[in-house]
């Protein structure tokens, strides 16, 4: 088969096949919408708390209207003591528990670090930062206004003004949307691929007859990523007003070769299954540790070798790493082209992987239908 034949075969696929339209592009499409609207506010605001306040002082005292007066955390309980305040954490009614001990007001006039304790939720963590910087912000006045007149023979560090470089304000959405762009469109379209290709292998026939079906597919599926990408960096990071500082030569160049890496990704997986069934129920549940094994929640140089390792196979890794660079930390494109040559090498080897898995059949699985089987040179059947 002739490559533009397969490109326009396999874009025909995609269209008349519900399964595979509804993975490489409506679940794109919906995910580009749905995915950052819970984070629209992008902080938590008004997290319950409790406090327990076993000194009951001035100075105390204002710390907790300071903390309930902050915009991250709402003060709804002040328990008697800590375990009443540990029923409240369990019971789910507050997400933190701050302990104020006696001695607190005594230690800040005496220039002391005073010793305060926090119990946190850890399920939710942008809910637990967001009451850890209530908390600290409030700290910070009340012991800024106890003056001179207190702490000036002792000495008072000067005010520390800190500013963001990257994500300037802090929000949620623009740190998490970017990150997991790359691992949306390479699940999606892996999903996709396997289905449609276990599709082809259903009619009694290889992934691909060939070379030139082999580039066709790769062509075809490189293009739908390769736009889908374009999508998201340009209209839905646009439309979620997220920082950019890429130009748009720059986002297309870096979409073109995430989207050849990711097609060549979903084609060499994907050519192992027989059964779309099977096909998903393998593939949905890897989600969760892509996005962990990309870097985007815990820094690729503390992950164990062998785990970093997995996690540069995977082109959503390199693709999150270029897309950062240069999109929300401004980074020439100079910068990123030792990451995009990492992409393009692995897209290349992994299309190499298609072509032989792809290819692999007995001659009675590509025979007539109705025409007795041998045993297919397949992983998943």
């Amino acid at each position: 088969m002739r490559i533009g034949q397969a490109f326009f075969g396999t874009l025909r696929e995609v269209a008349r096949q519900r399964d595979v339209v509804s993975l490489i592009v409506l679940a794109v499409l919906l995910y580009g919408i749905y995915y950052p609207a819970p984070y629209a506010h992008q902080r938590a605001r008004e997290v319950p708390m409790a406090v327990v306040d076993n000194e009951n002082s001035t100075l105390t005292r204002e710390l907790v209207r300071g903390i309930d007066a902050s915009d991250g955390a709402a003060v709804v309980a002040e328990p008697n003591n800590l375990a009443e305040g540990q029923r409240l954490l369990k019971s789910r009614k507050v997400e933190a528990v701050l302990i104020i001990p006696r001695g607190v007001t005594r230690a800040a006039l005496r220039g002391e670090s005073p010793r305060i304790a926090l119990w946190l939720d850890g399920v939710y963590l942008v809910r637990a930062k967001s009451i850890g910087a209530a908390v600290e912000r409030a700290l910070t006045d009340i012991f800024a206004d106890l003056g001179e007149a207190y702490l000036g023979r002792r000495g008072l560090a000067p005010p520390l003004i800190v500013t963001q470089r990257f994500n300037p304000g802090g929000g949620y959405a623009n740190y998490i949307f970017p990150a997991v762009t790359p691992v949306i469109l390479q699940q999606t379209l892996l999903f996709g691929t396997a289905v449609l290709l276990a599709y082809r292998r259903r009619r009694g026939r290889a992934a691909f007859t060939g070379a030139g079906e082999l580039l066709g597919t790769w062509l075809a599926l490189a293009a739908l990523s390769a736009i889908a990408a374009v999508l998201y960096f340009g209209w839905f990071f646009a439309f979620q007003s997220l920082p950019q500082q890429a130009s748009a030569a720059v986002l297309v160049a870096i979409a073109l070769v995430v989207g050849g890496a990711t097609a060549a990704f979903a084609m060499a997986i994907g050519s192992l299954f027989r059964q779309a069934e099977a096909a998903l129920l393998i593939l949905i549940p890897t989600t969760l540790p892509v996005f962990f094994l990309t870097g985007a929640t815990w820094p690729r140089e503390a992950m164990p070798g062998w785990v970093a390792a997995v996690g540069n196979l995977l082109p959503a890794t390199h693709g999150a790493r270029a897309l950062l660079l240069v999109d929300q930390m401004g980074a020439p494109l100079a910068a990123v082209l030792p990451v995009l040559g990492r992409l393009a090498l692995i897209g290349a080897i992994y299309l190499g992987l298609a072509y032989i898995i792809g290819t692999k059949a007995t001659a009675n699985e590509t025979g007539p239908v109705g025409a007795p089987r041998g045993r297919v040179r397949g992983f998943f059947r």
